[in-house]
């Protein structure tokens, strides 16, 4: 298991008051789940790139947020077809790198029934920049920044988003701290 693409899965519940959620990566037609919390055993689980929520996102590269309706055939689809319960809500993200998606970010069941709302788009669509560096690192294809380059990055996400850098910083901490 991948400890940043964990680490992102976790920080990107606990944020937006999901009750699960997981990542999944691009492999060849197939979303493969790297990383999860509070989903049970869908970890390693692979579906067709079309199905569900998660396959139109990876397919259309714009993020998802829905409250489930009755009869909604996507939720019997992808791993929202493995859950035990159908969600309340869903919301999913492309991990977008270099204007290519290689991966999703999807949460369910926003807590007390509510719906996911833009500011939990905006921060899970942040984590799922660094789950895409993360799952390209998995494969071996990223260039990564050099300490001067993210640091300069990361000022500037200060400046310009201070609540969008307290969770980058949040997360990077959490990483940080698995040593």
């Amino acid at each position: 298991m991948n400890p940043v693409l964990q680490a992102v899965t976790d920080s990107a519940v606990g944020a937006t008051g999901a009750a699960a959620g997981w990542v999944m990566a691009l492999r060849d037609d197939r979303l493969k789940v790297l990383a999860a919390f509070g989903a049970g055993s869908v970890v390693g689980t692979d579906v067709a790139l079309g199905e569900g929520t998660a396959g139109f996102v990876a397919a259309s590269g714009q993020p998802m947020a829905m409250a489930v309706r009755e009869g909604d055939a996507r939720l019997s689809e992808g791993v929202l077809g493995l859950l035990p319960e159908r969600p309340s809500s869903v919301l999913c993200v492309p991990c977008t790198a270099a204007d290519t998606v290689v991966g999703v970010l999807e949460l369910v069941d926003k807590a007390g029934g509510a719906t996911f709302t833009f500011d939990d788009v905006e921060v899970a669509s942040l984590l799922a920049g660094i789950a895409a560096v993360a799952i390209e690192s998995d494969e071996g294809d990223v260039a990564v920044r050099s300490p001067d380059e993210l640091g300069a990055e990361l000022r500037r996400i200060a400046a310009a988003d201070p609540a969008g850098y307290v969770q980058v910083a949040t997360l990077v901490e959490a990483i940080l701290a698995r040593g």
